[in-house]
């Protein structure tokens, strides 16, 4: 919903233009975080199949009972990952209300210093959004990754369905995503806490994050599976 109202606002495409202009390198590192939609929505499907059932109407085979008990196995042992989901999914909420409430401000004719500053301050919070999209995707990854490593070592299948589209992870050591996950929740934390009223702050933080060894190895591993997708 945020990238529609980037592409359909005039007004917040202009404050994201702007804000390019002001940080074109860390909008450019930013750019190559951000995972689409479909292939979340892919990921999703690959680790929890049985989500495509609906449990009434659908016809339940011994296999889907067994594949549902196995992705719940997997999510008691991937607690971290379900706290990062239920906290980008508490973020996002917040920050596509903030946008809503707020973005008439980009519209009015400041004659006060209080709406000037209020404007300013719009415009800043608005010229994020697309970084932040592109953040919050981002993370959605690293949770999910986390999940498919977890359902790799805790049911031992290295050639399921699960891990088939992304080969990837059978190379990546289970701590190393785990690092990745609470460096996530710990910069989404700052980077939050402070969009509104420090955003020096927030994109300093997540400069940092950029830097992190963790999140270096992710992204490094996303270009490779990009690259080396398996059908």
């Amino acid at each position: 919903e945020i990238d529609s109202l980037i592409s359909k606002n005039t007004h917040i495409l202009n404050c994201v233009e702007s804000m390019e202009e002001q940080q074109s390198k860390l909008c450019k590192d930013m750019g190559l975080l951000r995972v689409d939609t479909k292939a979340l929505t892919d990921m999703v499907y690959r680790v929890f199949p049985t989500m495509v059932k609906d449990p009434i109407d659908d016809i339940w085979t011994i296999e889907d009972v067994f594949v549902e008990h196995g992705s719940n196995i997997v999510l008691t042992n991937g607690i971290a990952a379900q706290k990062l989901l239920s906290d980008i999914s508490r973020e996002a909420k917040a920050y596509l209300t903030a946008i809503r409430d707020g973005m008439n401000t980009l519209t009015i004719t400041p004659t006060c210093t209080k709406d000037k500053r209020a404007v300013k301050s719009m415009t800043r919070f608005c010229g994020i959004s697309k970084m932040t999209v592109d953040f919050y995707s981002f993370s959605v990854y690293i949770a999910l990754l986390m999940i498919m490593v977890v359902h790799r070592d805790t049911l031992a299948v290295k050639s399921s369905s699960v891990v088939k589209g992304d080969v990837m992870i059978l190379d990546l050591h289970r701590d190393d995503v785990v690092k990745a996950v609470e460096r996530t929740r710990m910069t989404l934390s700052t980077y939050c806490s402070f969009i509104a009223t420090n955003l020096d702050r927030s994109t300093k933080a997540m400069q940092q994050y950029l830097q992190g060894k963790a999140i270096k190895n992710v992204i490094d591993k996303k270009k490779y599976i990009q690259q080396h997708r398996i059908s």
